[in-house]
Order: structure tokens, then sequence, then C-alpha cells
């Protein structure tokens, strides 16, 4: 009776090794870079990945990196798909004088092989006042950038995270000299500053530009309650931006009527032929030489339009067009490992 069972055993063994010997290896995957806070690299900070930002409140990390080393650098291996991100060098809830980051660009797509490049620029949690009894609900508080307070910029409300904070939100308070006092009904409210250098409320945060995401939310606020909000914003910074990964997704020229390419031009991306309302995706301002490029989550396919301004209706004379068909109709464009160079025509708006 043994020697049945040590040959079933064997081959059993046998088996398995033949499996893991013709299964294809594990294409690696994620996203790593460094960390800093004020322009200085800090070791003992652990990125979290989420599915989306809504987890962030609870906890609901879908992983964890090891802490930074001496040199702010980490790694977080994570399979092909979009996140959330943050950093932090607290593992519970954050308090007074802890270190964390909700990284701007999420959600991030992470590439089916090979890693994305993502840098954190910190903030230390600060001190805040008790909550106060007050006839009306509401926020008051100070947006600053290192200890000083913003002027001339934007204070955002939105109740529903799930569209990544893209569009107008639930209101826009403006920010003269860093302080603000806003009412609000009683809800859940999720809070962000943004400064972009170029003026206006809306458009993609670029080199230079002011921006963060409240630590503390979302802020639920109850009737008769005036909460203390302090947001510290960031810049980025290139020193974090190093070796960014191969582009996944759209990559062209954007040129007016003669063939001249046109600079400071926003490329969107859209799932639906009709192209009206938030786009799904949008590029970077185009350089001199009019070129974009857009990371993309799948295959698509998807539509493009290339203008000037972001928001709104296209305005009299704005630089404006479609990825177009010879017929007029609008192309298709689906993503794909050996991706062509699309060329987008714009002239004035009528």
């Amino acid at each position: 009776m043994k020697w049945p069972r040590f040959l079933f055993a064997c081959a059993l063994c046998l088996f398995s090794a033949i499996c893991l010997l013709s299964a294809p290896a594990f294409a690696e995957s994620g996203v790593r870079g460094r960390v800093a806070w004020r322009g200085e690299l800090i070791s003992q900070v652990t990125v979290r990945a989420y599915r989306q930002i809504a987890d962030i409140a609870g906890g609901k990390a879908l992983a964890v990196s090891v802490a930074t080393d001496l040199d702010g650098l980490y790694q977080l291996d994570l399979k092909p798909g979009n996140y959330v991100l943050t950093a932090s060098n607290s593992s519970g809830a954050l308090k007074p004088g802890d270190l964390f980051c909700y990284y701007s660009g999420s959600p991030i797509q992470v590439p089916v092989n090979g890693y994305r490049n993502v840098g954190f620029n910190l903030i230390r949690v600060p001190e805040q006042q008790p909550v106060k009894e007050e006839k009306r609900s509401g926020i008051y508080g100070q947006l600053s950038y290192q200890g000083e307070p913003l002027e001339k910029a934007y204070l955002y409300v939105y109740k529903d995270p799930s569209k990544n904070f893209k569009g107008p939100g639930y209101f826009i308070q403006p920010v003269a000299r860093g302080d603000f006092r806003l009412n609000l009904p009683p809800g859940d409210y999720y809070l962000l500053a943004r400064k972009r250098m170029k003026g206006g409320q809306f458009g993609p945060i670029e080199i230079g530009d002011y921006f963060n995401y409240y630590f503390g939310n979302p802020v639920h606020i109850e009737a008769g309650q005036l909460h203390e909000i302090k947001i510290e914003t960031v810049t980025r910074l290139s020193m974090l931006e190093e070796d960014v990964v191969d582009l996944q997704g759209i990559s062209g020229q954007v040129v007016d009527a003669a063939g001249k390419p046109r600079a400071g031009l926003y490329v969107f991306a859209y799932r639906q032929a009709e192209m009206t309302g938030n786009p799904d995706f949008f590029s970077a301002p185009t350089g001199p030489d009019g070129h974009f490029e857009i990371t993309l989550p799948d295959s698509g396919p998807y539509y493009l339009l290339a203008r000037q301004a972001f928001g709104g209706p296209a305005g009299s004379d704005e630089l404006y067009g479609k990825l177009q068909l010879t017929n007029g109709g609008p192309r298709a464009v689906s993503v794909s490992t050996e991706q062509e160079e699309v060329v987008i025509h714009v002239v004035p708006k009528d």
C-alpha cells in the first residue's frame, strides 16, 4: 500500500513542476518614486493605493508599500488598473504633526508591464480648533503655502468624489487673501484648494501651480456647527517626477489650418462621439511643437477634441477642433502597443 502512495506523491510533484515551468512569468507593475516635505526627502513614509477616493477615510487600502528609505524612495507593486494614492507616516487616523499627501494626479493608471513614477509632496497636519456652535453651519479657515497665506486662490467644495473632482462641483469660493468663511448646509463635503498661475477656476494643475486635498476629507457638518479648515497647498517638484515610464495612451500634434503647430491647447478624450460635457481624460497644454500626450486606462475607443480653454462652451475666436474622418465625421481612436501619432486641426470658433 505504501508504494502506490509514493508513486502518487512523485507524480504530483512532477505535475506541479511542469505547471510552474509552463506558466507565463508574472509581469511586474505598480508605482514607485520619491517622497519629500518642503524639498527634503523623507524616510519612514508608506504609500497606499485605493480603488476610489471614498475609501481613503474608511482606511480601505488595497495595498501598502514598505516604508521609504533614507533617500525617500518607495515601490508599491500593483496589478494593472486605476488607483487613488496617498502617502503618510501614520498608519492610523491623522493627528497634528503627521505628514500626509493625496496624489493630485489620482486616479493613476498602472501599466500592464512596468512602473509609473509618482512623487509625493507632503504637508504636516496642523493643530485645529474644536468645532464651534453657531446659528449657521459651515466652515472657516485659511489656505496657505509653507506657513504664509495663499492669495488669489480658490476653495473647491464637492459632495460626490466619484468623478475625481472634475468639473465645478458643489461650490467654488474665491479666496483673496488666504482667509475664508463659507456657510454650508448639513452634510458631508470634500474640500480642495487650487491656484493656477495662469488664473482661472478650471484646468489641470501644471508645474508652478498650487494645489491640495484637505487631509480631513470628508468634512461632516451638522446643523449649527462651524468647522475650522486649514489647507496647506503644495506645488509639483521636478525632482519627484524623474524616470516616468513610457506613455500608454494617445499622442500627437495640434496644428492650425496652415499646418503650423499650436502651443497652449488642451486635448480632451471622450468615450462618446458627441464629445459633450466634462471630458473623461485630458492632456497638459501642448508645447511649442504642438505635441500632446494623454494617458488612458484601456483600449477605448476614444474621441478627441482640442481647444484653448478648459470648461464651458467654446468662446468666440477660440482655437477649436476635433479629430475627424475625411467626410467630416468624428474619428474614433483605439489605444494599441504600436500607437500612431494623430494630428488635430484647429481653427477659430465661429
